[in-house]
This record gives structure tokens, C-alpha cells and sequence, in this order.
């Protein structure tokens, strides 16, 4: 297996997310023909403004959390951090439809997907801090852990 393909699955998830905006993107060209919004207008209708600000939503997390994929990815390991990432897409998919529909239908999908983040994020921030400590300090904390804790060992 070369370098590269261990992290397909990461990419495959990337890939995934990049559809899932652009999709997010053409529901509110369509929301701009239904409730008659020209663009660059960015309010109108309740309806409208439901599926802007939902998208918006999804926009704005879309940067951050695809470095903390592959931050994780990269040091820690590319399954646990793309399986992170594929529950985000999956909270931010619930709570993109559930928005379009009312505000508060969106907090469910919305809390799922800050739940998968979060663990995304603390996750890059461990492999960082363990490369930084094994790279500067010369000790190397996952496998003093695992040493430790022997059902860590996989």
C-alpha cells in the first residue's frame, strides 16, 4: 500500500462533503426561484431566509472542519478521523433539511454534528501534541499510553 492510498478514505469523505455543499448551494438557487429572491438580495420570505441561513451555516463550518479531517487524518490515523467527519456530514445534512423546514427542526442534526466535530477536533489536537512532544521532547505519549492501556492496543 503506498502513502497515498491510505488516505482514500479521508478523500472519499472530502469528496462527499464537497458534494453535500455544492447540493446545499443549488437548493437556494431553487429557494430563489420558488419565493422569487434576485440575486444578490440575501433576505426575503421566511422560507427563503431558512434555506440561506442554513446554508450559510453549513459554509461556514465547511473550511475548519475539513482541516480538522485531515489534521486528524494525517496525525492519528485516517479511519477514526474520517469516520468523525462522515457523522458531521451526516449531523449537518439532518440539520440543513430540518433548518429548511423550521428553525428549531435543525438543532438536532445540528448538535449531532457539533458532537462528531468536537471529537474531530480533539482528536487532531492529541496527534498534534503527541508529534509535537515525540518530535521536540523525544517522548512519544500514544505509545506510553497504550503501553499502559492494553486494550488501546489494536
Amino acid at each position: 500500500m503506498s502513502v497515498v492510498d491510505q488516505y482514500a478514505l479521508p478523500g472519499l469523505v472530502s469528496v462527499a462533503g464537497v458534494h453535500q455543499i455544492l447540493r446545499f448551494a443549488l437548493k437556494v438557487g431553487s429557494a430563489r426561484k420558488e419565493f422569487k429572491v434576485a440575486v444578490p438580495a440575501t433576505t426575503g420570505p421566511d422560507g427563503f431566509v431558512r434555506v440561506f441561513r442554513a446554508h450559510q451555516n453549513a459554509l461556514e463550518a465547511y473550511s475548519p472542519s475539513l482541516a480538522a479531517l485531515w489534521v486528524g487524518a494525517v496525525f492519528v490515523h485516517p479511519v477514526p478521523a474520517s469516520l468523525l467527519y462522515g457523522g458531521y456530514l451526516i449531523g449537518r445534512e439532518r440539520s440543513f433539511w430540518g433548518y429548511c423546514e423550521a428553525a428549531d427542526k435543525r438543532l438536532p442534526g445540528l448538535y449531532f454534528s457539533y458532537r462528531c466535530i468536537m471529537g474531530l477536533v480533539i482528536l487532531a489536537c492529541a496527534g498534534v501534541a503527541n508529534s509535537l512532544v515525540r518530535h521536540y521532547l523525544q517522548v512519544d505519549l500514544s505509545r506510553a499510553i497504550t503501553e499502559k492501556v492494553t486494550w488501546l492496543k489494536l
